[in-house]
């Protein structure tokens, strides 16, 4: 049996210098730094933990490959925000009066949509299926069709000054920060939007209030509070105030864990610092400092590195440096590499066989199974620090059902697909001691149907594949509990 053991890479983008920075997650350590455009902005990363930047200045978007580092620049004009779409294979950019959506595979103009005056935040829906848009001289959101792109809704007249928005984990509600100015000082109230009834509850906040970025959290809104110097912690009110390293803060972002806040911040005299905030406690819990003045940290990328490590723990007398002190040896599968995609099953059906009515209980899925004849592997051309692995998969899936005697009926199939991963690999790295292993989730998208002699649903699968390597790793044994 082998566990995963994740380890968090964070990337800031830092305005005063034209950097990104790489931190290690797990000792705060700066891992290496990258220079790239004039001013860079926004960062987001896409499901193959491709890291994008924007910089507004030069009108460029920088993409750095996370495992090697490779650095590639696409000319877009933009003013700093964009938003990657991993499950359509797009990216929605602002270039302040439009929004231009691009191809993530050839950054091919596909659509663009000119009815603004100035874009200031993108949101995605989280099941993907609309993108949000904050139009800050017409202090409006729109709503687009992702699909289509046609226009949905629009929120106008409901905000003095808006200023970002986030999504609730179930698409039901939209949260905006809105700014005003009341007796010459600032004003912030959070506006929870039902996306269903339209009813709004406006979510007050003391007066001096600037309120410039919003992330969520279970039942909790974690806000930017530029005008007080400090996040503000909401519920149906406000609960609780975290202060940051330095003044002020600049952005922040939730762990994948949904345990921590990483917040940028920075004070008047240019230096800066990235805070491990403990959600459980509310404190910081660790802090990055940047040595340079006017580095001006801002946003934050977060991934999570993976590594397989095999539950069977073997105790050995190692000798280190003459001490003969005694240390664990694990056998983990270091990961390389790795490759995810959504792929969507559209209409899936499995016959009926009987006349009589059933009522669907619930359906069931198995792990990815590969069909071995289908597997292969090659490089691609002219770049042998990539290999492709290519397979078929089935998905073994089990629908439960009742007839009108309560009887139970099983009906099984399987859904059937194809992946063709690229996955990087270094030169040092000998291909002969590597191996794949494949992941995959699926969750029903909508609910099954009985449409004539015919069960129908649609499918949303998550098939992850991972190069591995082996490797033999020492640990102090006081640092292992053993059973």
């Amino acid at each position: 049996m082998s566990s995963l053991v994740n380890k968090n890479i964070y990337y800031v983008s830092n305005l005063g210098t034209n950097t990104i920075s790489i931190i290690n997650g797990e000792d705060f350590r700066l891992i290496s730094k990258i220079e790239i455009g004039l001013r860079s902005c926004d960062i987001d990363i896409d499901n193959k933990n491709n890291v994008y930047i924007a910089t507004d200045r030069d009108e460029k978007i920088f993409i750095i490959n996370h495992l090697s580092k490779s650095k590639k620049t696409v000319k877009i004009p933009n003013n700093g925000h964009f938003k990657v779409d991993s499950l359509l294979d797009r990216i929605y950019v602002s270039n302040t009066d439009e929004l231009c959506i691009y191809s993530l595979d050839s950054f091919e103009l596909i659509s663009k949509i000119d009815k603004f005056s100035a874009i200031d935040s993108i949101q995605i829906s989280n099941d993907g299926s609309k993108v949000f848009i904050i139009d800050i001289i017409q202090n409006e959101v729109q709503v687009y069709d992702s699909i289509s792109l046609n226009l949905i809704k629009k929120y106008s007249d409901i905000c003095t000054c808006p200023n970002d928005i986030i999504i609730s984990e179930d698409n039901k509600y939209m949260y905006i920060s809105d700014i005003g100015i009341k007796s010459g000082r600032y004003y912030s109230n959070i506006l929870k939007v039902d996306l269903y009834s339209d009813k709004i509850i406006k979510i007050e906040l003391p007066l001096g209030s600037k309120i410039t970025y919003l992330e969520k959290c279970s039942d909790y809104i974690y806000a930017i509070n530029k005008g007080l110097g400090r996040i503000d912690i909401i519920k149906n009110n406000l609960i609780k105030s975290i202060e940051t390293t330095f003044k002020y803060p600049q952005k922040m972002k939730i762990s994948k864990n949904k345990k921590h806040l990483l917040v940028t911040s920075t004070d008047s005299k240019g230096k800066g610092a990235l805070d491990l905030i403990n959600l459980e406690i509310n404190k910081v819990e660790n802090t990055f400092y940047f040595d340079e003045n006017n580095t001006v940290p801002y946003d934050i990328g977060i991934i999570e590195e993976c590594t397989y490590v095999d539950e069977k723990v073997k105790l050995t007398n190692y000798d280190k440096n003459k001490d003969n002190e005694k240390e664990t040896i694990i056998l983990a599968k270091k990961i390389l590499s790795s490759y995810k995609e959504k792929i969507i099953f559209q209409q899936e059906m499995i016959e009926i066989n009987s006349n009589e009515k059933v009522k669907i209980e619930n359906i069931n899925f198995d792990k990815c199974i590969i069909i071995d004849e289908s597997k292969m592997r090659d490089y691609i051309e002219d770049n042998n620090e990539y290999i492709i692995f290519s397979f078929k998969f089935n998905i073994p899936y089990y629908i439960k059902c009742t007839n009108i005697k309560n009887e139970k009926i099983i009906f099984k199939g399987n859904l059937n697909g194809k992946q063709k991963a690229t996955l990087y690999i270094s030169d040092n790295e000998s291909v002969n001691e590597l191996e794949f292993n494949i992941r995959s989730s699926s969750n029903l998208i909508s609910e099954p149907y009985i449409n004539e002699n015919f069960i129908m649903f649609d499918v949303i699968s998550i098939i992850e594949t991972y190069l591995t390597k082996e490797e033999l790793i020492y640990l102090p044994s006081s640092n292992i509990k053993l059973n």
